[in-house]
């Protein structure tokens, strides 16, 4: 509960940059997690982890050889992801249109999002989808949460099969897309 009221002080200072009231559900972060597999060892980039509650999600899920990285520009929240101790993490305090700064085309097994894209610039929302897709090795996926269907036909753009599912157990609902290729 403590954590829902620190998420809720520091989105109601900067709503922009969080686009959203309350952290994410235990139900929701399980469905973003539940594609990534447990096998071998990923390269996953995590977009506006927030306070980390999917980043720890991630962390306690994936293979200890693992890399995950946090694309985070809220400096409360880059702070609060600093705090989780885990060598498998770092943490980025700049802007996910930034990824190809980072990682070479191809290498990135998963993205997973965060993002609220519905807030962000046209220009900057097809700049972050881009260089989304340019990082993701073959078999890659791009995980996006959103609470409404309006960005479906943008990530239709940028990725060749996309697809929806739905959970009533969040604040508010929310729709989860799974985009390959």
């Amino acid at each position: 509960m403590a954590q829902n009221w620190f998420f809720l002080r520091t989105a109601l200072k900067d709503f922009r940059s969080t686009g959203a009231i309350a952290s994410s559900s235990k139900a929701l972060v399980k469905k973003l997690v539940a594609p990534l597999p447990t096998d071998r060892p990923l390269r996953i980039v995590e977009l506006g982890p927030g306070n980390g509650c999917v980043t720890e999600a991630i962390l306690g899920r994936v293979h200890a050889d693992s890399e995950v990285t946090a694309f985070e520009i809220n400096p409360t929240f880059v702070e609060e992801l600093r705090g989780i101790q885990d060598r498998r993490l770092t943490v980025r305090p700049v802007g996910a249109e930034q990824l190809l700064q980072f990682y070479a085309e191809g290498s990135v097994d998963y993205v997973i999002s965060s993002l609220p894209l519905s807030m962000i610039p046209k220009e900057i929302k097809s700049e972050i989808l881009r260089q989304s897709q340019l990082v993701l090795a073959e078999r890659g996926q791009f995980i996006q949460y959103q609470y409404a269907l309006q960005d479906r036909s943008l990530l239709k753009r940028y990725f060749g099969k996309v697809t929806t599912s739905f959970t009533m157990a969040n604040l508010p609902p929310a729709f989860i897309y799974c985009c390959f290729g």
